[in-house]
């Protein structure tokens, strides 16, 4: 989910307390096998970022690349975000904008040249990097946080590390960067793997993407991870926040809430209930930790989620969060142009459970209706994030997506059919990046009969 505005018109108004509906194990549809290809990158990050007393951030960023792709590179490409988060690159930015500055960047220990246009960094290469081939690039840069920025922010002693290293994009026929666009996800990344070390000048809470271990507070610390598509890191000062760790079959859930908001219990609660259904009606989440930041992000990370700061808003915010872990996380796809594939499923799922949860289809619904009620969708789901306004990309992608979907299964075996089906699509493509024509081929080849007339009244 992308922003607090857009989901407080859904969030119901008061706590709503219910009974928890018994988890039942089915039967998973054997899922279709396909042949699909899609030309990625391989990066391997080792990150070090040391801050210090005026919260000033000074970063160096290896990454080592190896050319998946059939052509030769003239250059490597990057998404640096923070570089866009200001009024004159990007129009949602007034008063609060990130300053960075770089240093230096090399390849292979020799400094290279570079240009930097919005979001996009691309490092020119001296020799022409042929398939099969690799390189080593290191980005030497500063980084001050925006105040109560979007994303990547500043919040009194906190800090929300969104985006903020140089992310290898996508090459397809040249590098896929698009620029920063704040109505939802606008960079579009592979897998990789991250160690990232940090120095602070006193003793900080941190969660991240990586394996964290026991929440303690540290002044220095490496974590590492595998197979993770964006790193996050908050960086939370132990005074304003309690926490505790929780665990969801082989997964760790750490839960941290203000220490001034009473939320921890029932929030804790709810995120075990939702994982435990995700994993037993979607399917089994290979990673073993989850951090869960109640900041007021309403945002979803690789194995971290920043959910609601308020038990009445908790319910719809931290479902839907989770939920991502599954579409967006090990299912992914190109948020610039697909974000119907991980919003408009995330929506879809998080109904689900409400639904099974409070036996309540309505209720379970109330917040994609409300969204598809809000402004007139588009009459095509998988546009660009640019051929949107903000009213019709809520309307669109978190209202009609889950809505269409609801009502093809409403009548072809209900909510059983609609969860074996996600388990089925999931199983096909765990850890792979999906497009449009991908998902239509999957359903056809799910579904008995012609499904065009179905599919093609909504996607493009």
């Amino acid at each position: 989910m992308k922003k607090k505005v857009v989901v407080a018109i859904v969030v119901v108004s008061v706590l709503i307390i219910g009974v928890v509906a018994a988890v039942v194990l089915r039967d998973k549809d054997k899922a279709v096998v396909m042949e699909k290809y899609v030309e990625t990158t391989n990066a391997v990050y080792d990150i070090s970022i040391n801050m210090d007393k005026e919260n000033d951030f000074q970063v160096q960023t290896m990454i080592d690349v190896t050319n998946d792709s059939t052509d030769a590179w003239s250059d490597i490409g990057f998404y640096l975000v923070p570089n866009a988060m200001n009024a004159e690159e990007t129009q949602a930015y007034e008063d609060d904008r990130a300053q960075i500055e770089i240093s230096s960047i090399t390849v292979d220990g020799k400094e290279v040249s570079y240009t930097l246009e919005n979001n996009g960094l691309l490092v020119e290469l001296e020799t022409q990097l042929d398939t099969g081939s690799g390189a080593t690039v290191t980005v030497d840069y500063s980084m001050t946080l925006p105040q109560n920025g979007m994303r990547l922010s500043q919040v009194d002693d906190n800090f929300y590390l969104a985006h903020w290293y140089p992310m290898l994009a996508l090459y397809r026929n040249g590098w896929d960067i698009n620029d920063y666009d704040a109505k939802g996800e606008s960079y579009n990344t592979d897998y990789g793997d991250f160690i990232v070390s940090y120095e602070l000048p006193k003793d900080y809470l941190v969660a991240s993407s990586g394996n964290d271990g026991p929440i303690k507070a540290a002044s220095t610390g490496t974590v590492k991870g595998e197979n993770i598509k964006d790193f996050y890191m908050a960086i939370m000062d132990p005074d304003e926040w309690e926490f505790e760790t929780i665990q969801a079959n082989d997964t760790q859930l750490n839960v941290f809430t203000r220490a001034t908001q009473n939320i921890l219990e029932e929030t804790s609660s709810l995120a075990v209930d939702a994982y435990l259904y995700f994993e037993v009606e979607i399917g089994d989440n290979p990673f073993t930790e989850l951090d869960i930041i109640a900041n007021d992000g309403y945002m979803e990370y690789p194995n971290v989620i920043e959910v609601a700061a308020d038990g009445e808003s908790q319910e719809m915010v931290l479902v839907h969060e989770i939920a991502h872990q599954w579409f967006y996380y090990l299912v992914t796809n190109d948020p610039y142009y697909e974000s119907w594939l991980d919003e408009g499923f995330t929506e879809f799922s998080s109904s689900l459970f409400l639904s099974d949860r409070y036996d309540d289809e309505e209720y379970g619904f109330w917040g994609a209706s409300s969204a598809e009620q809000y402004y007139r969708p588009e009459k095509y789901v998988n546009l660009p994030l640019s051929k949107f306004s903000d009213e019709t990309y809520y309307s669109t992608i978190y209202g009609k997506v889950p809505m269409v979907l609801k009502e093809y299964f409403d009548e072809n075996g209900g909510r059983e059919r609609a969860l074996l089906f996600l388990s089925a699509y999931y199983e096909e493509f765990q850890f792979k990046q999906v497009n449009t024509e991908e998902f239509k081929m999957f359903f056809e080849e799910y579904f008995e009969g012609d499904q065009s007339k179905f599919l093609d009244s909504w996607l493009k």
